[in-house]
């Protein structure tokens, strides 16, 4: 990446687009990039840090000065039109999974969070407990925010903390998994589960990938493996690597670093940690539900290796509260609370309707869920069914689609998803927004929890639900 002065993102509204396009002009590197009008939660990110990008992706938008073009698997990829003028110029482009690789090769210590759900939130809670710790971190992770802290950071070459993904670099003609591109000395992985059937056929395929990526690592010296004990296919995978080379943890009683007594006390979820050898210690979170204290007992289990000692390791993770649109609370008035949440798979609908059942043991809770992608829908919509029937009442809006795939190609709805038998009666479909204030307007009383939630714009949504409060 040294020799490369004016570099221009295409899709940099993108979380990881937005938040490469912050570390390299922290690098000192001058940074614009293209992307839609519609407004999207990086915008502010850009904004704020004056990261100037255009709208549209005509390719006399294309700044003459540009020597790198950097591109994701949207807005159709490496045949975009400002990617492809970029090659008819002679200027140098570069997949989004080529630069985090050239990144993360450049640092001293790197760390990789991988796994299918949670990696998010595991990767901003390390870097917030990096900050605290006065580590200075680098890093790149899946939101825009976390702590009222930015989701990309460049504070020097020694630390690094990147969350990977398993999605393919361009599809459908490229389906390398883009974490295949990064060598981490150490991975943090929170489980394994199939998702993204626009990639993976199977379970098995998604395991394979992870298979992969494990086995690269390995053969580094001193490379360091932190898995879930709790996930079966993660442990399956696990089994094919030394078992030297990794530490496990969760609420398994044969884990390396066990979770034990796990509760909700106000404001914090407590629980106490055990390591193998004997020892055991009490820590608090500002995050709910057993998942997340999963997600939080890796980073302990991480920095205990490193030789932090448990006050300082537990000093640094109590207060993260989450990145923004996990669980993100948006506004409470009337007793009625509204918070926001990123769900999108059947696993992680159900993980969000447990915590929030677990801080709040004794309040109705509701759903406005946006189905995200239809080929997602079409594998996945019994398993929707099943985990939205777990909230008191959901509610399902139409389908957000991604701009990888032709809508004409499918024929599901939300209404496929409410009429499963696996629906129970506690999920319907509205086909507009209109409908969807009706049904909230009349079911909505004193005491409820609303969330908002899914990958896509539902989060709009707030500014038309808070006035029915």
């Amino acid at each position: 990446m040294q020799g490369y002065k004016n570099i221009f993102l295409v899709g940099i509204k993108g979380v990881c687009m937005a938040n490469i396009s912050l570390v390299l002009k922290k690098m000192g590197r001058q940074v614009s990039g293209s992307d839609v009008a519609d407004e999207f939660i990086t915008d502010e990110l850009l904004k704020e840090n004056n990261i100037p990008f255009f709208i549209g992706f005509e390719k006399n938008k294309l700044p003459e000065n540009t020597d790198l073009v950097i591109y994701s698997s949207s807005h159709s990829g490496d045949h975009n039109p400002q990617v492809l003028e970029a090659k008819k110029r002679g200027i140098d482009t570069m997949s989004q999974a080529q630069v985090l690789k050239e990144l993360t090769q450049s640092f001293h210590t790197s760390i990789a969070v991988c796994g299918s759900h949670g990696k998010t939130t595991t990767a901003s809670l390390l870097s917030y407990a990096l900050i605290q710790l006065n580590v200075q971190p680098s890093y790149i992770v899946g939101t825009s925010k976390f702590n009222s802290i930015w989701g990309g950071d460049y504070a020097g070459h020694t630390t690094f903390v990147i969350e990977a993904d398993e999605y393919a670099v361009n599809p459908p003609s490229d389906l390398t998994p883009k974490f295949h591109f990064l060598s981490p000395r150490y991975v943090i992985c929170t489980n394994i589960d199939f998702d993204h059937p626009d990639v993976y056929r199977d379970l098995d395929a998604v395991k394979h990938s992870f298979d992969v990526f494990f086995q690269n690592i390995s053969k580094k010296k001193g490379a360091h493996f932190f898995l879930c004990s709790d996930d079966k296919p993660l442990m399956e995978v696990a089994k094919k690597i030394p078992r030297n080379s990794y530490t496990t943890f969760g609420f398994a009683k044969d884990s390396d670093v066990r979770i034990l007594n796990s509760s909700v006390s106000g404001k914090y979820s407590s629980f106490k940690v055990k390591w193998k050898q004997g020892s055991s210690f009490e820590f608090l979170t500002s995050l709910f539900g057993q998942k997340n204290i999963s997600n939080v007992a890796s980073v302990i289990a991480f920095l205990f290796r490193l030789g932090y000692s448990p006050d300082k390791i537990r000093a640094s993770i109590q207060e993260f509260r989450g990145g923004k649109r996990r669980f993100e609370p948006v506004v409470s008035k009337n007793g009625i609370d509204i918070f926001d949440d990123y769900a999108h798979h059947p696993t992680e609908i159900s993980s969000t309707i447990s915590a929030a059942r677990e801080r709040f043991p004794k309040r109705r809770i509701i759903l406005v869920f946006q189905p995200h992608t239809f080929s997602r829908t079409v594998s996945l919509k019994d398993d929707f069914a099943g985990s939205l029937s777990k909230a008191d009442l959901s509610i399902v809006i139409p389908i957000f689609s991604s701009a990888r795939e032709n809508v004409s190609d499918f024929h599901i709805g939300s209404s496929d998803i409410s009429s499963s038998p696996e629906s129970k009666g506690k999920v319907i479909a509205v086909a507009s927004k209109d409908e969807l204030m009706d049904k909230l307007g009349s079911f909505l009383k004193q005491g409820d929890v609303l969330f908002t939630m899914g990958a896509g714009d539902v989060y709009k949504l707030k500014n038309d639900i808070i006035p029915l409060l």
